[in-house]
């Protein structure tokens, strides 16, 4: 597929109705679920009051840095805007989009990306300074979107029904969602005490 077309598809998709778009669980089955997984996460760690009370202040810290990260990605970038109404003006106007336009939108892109990753890696290390190996081992055996309320058998993991559990990057945004929610955070704040 050429540079184009995926554009031009992208485009497409990203005028098409909501209707068209995936649908969100309602916010009790999403409070549910987040429930779910933190307690799945908060027994497989079985944090001591330590190092609950040591991981507190890195998890609220992270949780405020994934809130702005939201923020953030649901406010449009001026430039990436700029640079995809171009394409489209392109598009309608001859049918193309010229190489200027899309070393437009991969800057821009490329720009928003390095914007986002703020400090998450340093976070991420110190996190995982705390915990035990042991521990470790059994945060990467938590099969997060098994279980009740989630879709999918007990032999299904994350994603579409019958999907096996899912690894690398997209694991890991799931499980920060996990670690940086209000449930999760409640957990370890009673485990402090």
């Amino acid at each position: 597929m050429t540079f184009r077309s995926a554009l031009a598809a992208l485009l497409v998709l990203a005028a098409s109705p909501a209707a068209a778009r995936p649908v969100t669980p309602s916010p009790e089955v999403r409070s549910l679920r987040e429930e779910i997984a933190a307690l799945q996460v908060d027994r497989a760690l079985a944090l001591t009051p330590e190092q609950a009370r040591a991981l507190l202040p890195v998890l609220r810290q992270a949780a405020a840095q994934v809130q702005a990260f939201r923020a953030r990605v649901e406010s449009p970038d001026p430039a990436l805007v700029a640079a995809l109404t171009r394409a489209r003006d392109e598009l309608r106007a001859v049918g193309t989009v010229s190489e200027g336009t899309q070393a437009a939108i991969r800057d821009a892109g490329r720009a928003g990306m390095a914007a986002k990753r703020g400090e998450g890696p340093a976070l991420r290390k110190q996190a995982l300074a705390i915990l035990t190996p042991a521990q470790l081992e059994a945060l990467k055996s938590v099969r997060l979107g098994v279980g009740p309320g989630f879709r999918g058998g007990p032999d299904a993991g994350e994603g579409s029904p019958g999907a096996g559990p899912m690894r690398g990057g997209g694991r890991r945004l799931l499980m920060l969602g996990v670690l940086t929610s209000d449930a999760f955070l409640s957990l370890v704040e009673a485990r402090a005490r």
